[in-house]
């Protein structure tokens, strides 16, 4: 039997959302704060991504706080109106889909320049894959935009199920697709090994906060249709996306500085073989920024090697992996 709709599921659930959805978007302009300050070398795409992010997400807080005024203050007192969906509701719907979408692209990039150094079919299926959400994306706009009823709301069953089931997908494949090239580009280095598996652990903690969101308010909105307790976590979900991708930047003056700080001898696997070319994963042309980056070079350890202490190919590994995780982080 379908829960009946009162204030405390509908606008009150939108009310709680938007107090979390403010609390989330304080967190993420002192995370770019962070971010620019101490990444000033960057590359100017990151810049750029991170200002126009968090410029959506002010707009994305800014429109919602206009639709819960207009709902709470505006028209206290009068039910009627609360089953209007307002312009700045529609305009926080956009803002909304176009921060995850974003975001998602982003992390596609990420997993493109971490894999077609091994293969460059499956970087390119997961972007592909984004793509298709980008598409659901703007279905789930066309659909929201032609709404002006609340009580309507069934007649987006359909759009509704593919957006969040889109987007729990999409978190899941770019998760278990960085994870896996992060895997794939391990170094003899036990320490760089180390590094790794804590962007690894990034990676899937940002990973499984999104998706998580993303399914609980599907599994909300199929228990809960006719109330709006789905739209209050749904508050939530585009903030969740760019602070998890502001802790991802952030995240590398903390692990470069543990680097720095824990530096001590070189524990390698006797026997190992690799390349020292680089490039930035984070440039579009490949041209490094601010980062120490080494032409083509190939090392080989073999025990006579590390017999002898083969410094010089030692260093010039070392410095590889530590550059090639900084620059993926």
């Amino acid at each position: 039997m379908a829960a009946k709709a009162t204030l405390d599921n509908t606008i009150g659930a939108a009310f709680l959302g938007l107090s979390a959805s403010c609390l989330l978007t304080g967190i993420a302009i002192v995370q770019a704060h962070l971010y620019y300050r101490n990444h000033p070398r960057d590359w100017m795409f990151q810049k750029v991504a991170v200002g126009v992010l968090i410029a959506l997400a002010v707009l994305h807080m800014a429109f919602t706080l206009h639709a819960l005024y207009f709902y709470l203050i505006t028209n206290f007192g009068n039910p009627k109106a609360l089953r209007t969906v307002i312009w700045s509701f529609k305009l926080e719907v956009i803002f909304n889909t176009i921060m995850v979408v974003l975001v998602q692209s982003l992390y596609a990039m990420r997993v493109w320049k971490l894999g077609n150094h091994f293969s460059r079919f499956w970087p390119a299926l997961v972007g592909f894959i984004v793509a298709g959400g980008w598409g659901v994306g703007i279905l789930s706009i066309a659909n929201a935009c032609r709404q002006t009823d609340f009580g309507n709301l069934d007649s987006m069953r359909n759009v509704i199920y593919a957006t969040f089931s889109t987007a729990t997908a999409v978190d899941i494949i770019i998760a278990t697709a960085m994870c896996y090239y992060l895997n794939r580009s391990r170094s003899p280095f036990q320490g760089t090994n180390h590094k790794i598996f804590l962007i690894m652990r990034y990676v899937l903690i940002s990973g499984f906060l999104t998706s998580a969101c993303s399914l609980s308010t599907l599994i909300s909105y199929a228990t809960m249709p006719y109330n709006l307790v789905f739209i209050g976590i749904d508050f939530l979900l585009p903030n969740l996306y760019v602070n998890s991708y502001f802790a991802m930047l952030n995240a590398r003056k903390y692990i470069n500085e543990r680097e720095m700080s824990g530096s001590g001898p070189l524990n390698i696997v006797s026997g190992s073989s690799f390349r020292t070319d680089l490039v930035n994963p984070h440039s579009v042309d490949g041209k490094a920024d601010g980062v120490l980056y080494f032409p083509y070079r190939t090392v080989s350890l073999s025990p006579r090697d590390l017999r002898r202490g083969s410094q010089k190919n030692m260093i010039w590994s070392r410095m590889y992996h530590l550059n090639m995780l900084r620059s993926r982080l």
